[in-house]
């Protein structure tokens, strides 16, 4: 039971420093740059989001496990930077879209019979996250419209939704070639390790 409860704080810990991490990469970094190029839909949606490559990541490793820390992220990062108004129903219900949309995506796949688990080898994993990421991101896209839906012009509806979408994905493909960089650097580093 210890171990377990130990297990479980360090992958919570783990998620939720990945998550916000990448958020302050992406609020300090993308978010500046968009602003100057896209100024209507920054405020609403990053053209690169790298936490949602955090949530398809996490999930796909932990599944129902990464619920609760992923729920702690988002509510980190919501309390301190879009807490919009005080409807805090539609504050939660983008908070729980973003925490529960790739586990619902995973079991549209699982229903529809599709194994995009780790155990299997006949797949391209890399080709199902990336899948995972934009199927999952609709979820998310929808949880987050109806939590805005207030906040903005309707005129802006449409292209929010395309960047929430394209950031998602785009977010999810960059932190799979952080990680398969990484794990390469990795591989060639412990080798020549090894050797020496």
């Amino acid at each position: 039971m210890k171990y377990r409860f130990v297990q479980f704080s360090k992958t919570t810990f783990f998620i939720v420093s990945c998550y916000c991490l990448t958020f302050a990469l992406v609020n300090q970094m993308i978010f500046p740059t968009q602003q100057s190029v896209f100024p209507s839909v920054s405020q609403y949606a990053a053209l690169i989001y790298l936490p949602h490559g955090v949530r398809v990541i996490a999930t796909w490793l932990y599944r129902e496990k990464a619920i609760l820390p992923l729920l702690i992220a988002h509510l980190i990062i919501y309390y301190s930077f879009y807490w919009y108004g005080t409807d805090t129903v539609k504050n939660m219900v983008a908070i729980l879209s973003g925490s529960l949309c790739v586990y619902i995506a995973m079991q549209l796949f699982r229903f529809s019979r599709i194994d995009i688990s780790l155990a299997n080898m006949t797949i391209s994993h890399w080709r199902s996250l990336i899948l995972l990421g934009f199927i999952s991101s609709i979820f998310n896209t929808a949880g987050n419209m109806l939590a805005l839906e207030d906040a903005m012009s309707s005129e802006l509806h449409l292209n929010v939704i395309v960047t929430f979408i394209i950031g998602d994905t785009l977010g999810t493909i960059a932190c799979l070639m952080v990680l398969m960089f990484g794990f390469r650097f990795l591989r060639e580093f412990g080798g020549r390790g090894a050797q020496s």
